[in-house]
């Protein structure tokens, strides 16, 4: 199975910080990863994404492209907010499929991935918004590294 980490795209400021959207910026960055993932032939299984406004909608930019003829329903969830506490619970307990999308939150999503990854909980890991991590796993017990690309790189500037 492979998780994809994808922290959501650069989003408007605001004073509610549960409904801020996506800027033009996001947008563009949201359809970077997409096009970075059909052309590299992905499609999910399964989607996941924290409630909040500009997660959703970056997993709502890259599910159309990556899942044109398999259709998902996008699962909000708790789980991926900063404030969840229980996240390796909650992934063990997700279904099995190839390709896993999670959409998240930074500080959460970078330890996450430093947690599976059994990197030092000091760790200067740090996703940036629209940063892209896979990992790879065939028990849920050890999580390989196999992608981490960041929106520079995929021509979002």
């Amino acid at each position: 199975m492979r998780l994809y980490f994808l922290r959501h795209a650069d989003a408007l400021p605001g004073a509610d910080d549960a409904v801020r959207p996506l800027s033009k910026l996001g947008q563009r960055q949201s359809k970077a990863v997409a096009d970075l993932l059909v052309n590299a032939g992905i499609v999910f299984d399964a989607a996941y994404t924290s409630p909040l406004v500009r997660a959703r909608e970056t997993a709502e930019i890259v599910l159309p492209v990556t899942n044109r003829d398999k259709r998902l329903i996008l699962e909000l969830t708790d789980a991926l907010l900063n404030e969840e506490r229980n996240f390796l619970g909650w992934l063990k307990q997700i279904p099995d499929g190839k390709n896993i999308l999670l959409v998240g939150h930074n500080p959460s999503i970078s330890n996450h991935i430093s947690r599976l990854l059994k990197w030092p909980a000091n760790s200067t890991f740090d996703m940036s918004k629209g940063m892209l991590c896979s990992l790879r796993t065939d028990d849920r017990e050890t999580y390989t590294l196999k992608l981490l690309i960041g929106p520079k790189l995929m021509g979002v500037k």
